[in-house]
């Protein structure tokens, strides 16, 4: 696959809008991301959880596959959870602040 940089960025800053609800958080920063892989005009994210077992796993698989629908000139994409290599708080970028984006509220 090609990796045209320019893209692989707009890919990456629409993920940033992505946020772990449990630690308010975006994905990428939280390095949950692990590969962006662009062919013409269809993407993949490889991305991970904080755990195996991670409640959080699906909402954040709609999150992401809801995010490539809003990035313009994008005719297919997937996301791949993948649990290897295991995620650690090493991945972290530094200086991130948790809890910067308050949890989704439930609507009633």
């Amino acid at each position: 696959m090609s990796f045209p940089i320019n893209q692989r960025r707009r890919v990456a800053r629409k993920l940033k809008e992505v946020i772990d609800p449990e630690l308010g958080v975006n994905i990428v920063d939280l390095g949950l991301v692990y590969d962006i892989l662009i062919e013409d005009r269809h993407v993949i994210i490889v991305y991970t959880t904080t755990t195996p077992g991670c409640p959080m796993r699906r909402y954040l698989q709609q999150q992401i596959d809801q995010a490539l629908t809003e990035i313009d000139g994008i005719e297919s994409a997937e996301s791949k959870l993948v649990m290897e290599p295991e995620w650690s708080v090493d991945m972290i970028v530094p200086n991130v602040e948790f809890f910067a984006v308050p949890p989704p509220q439930l609507i009633q």
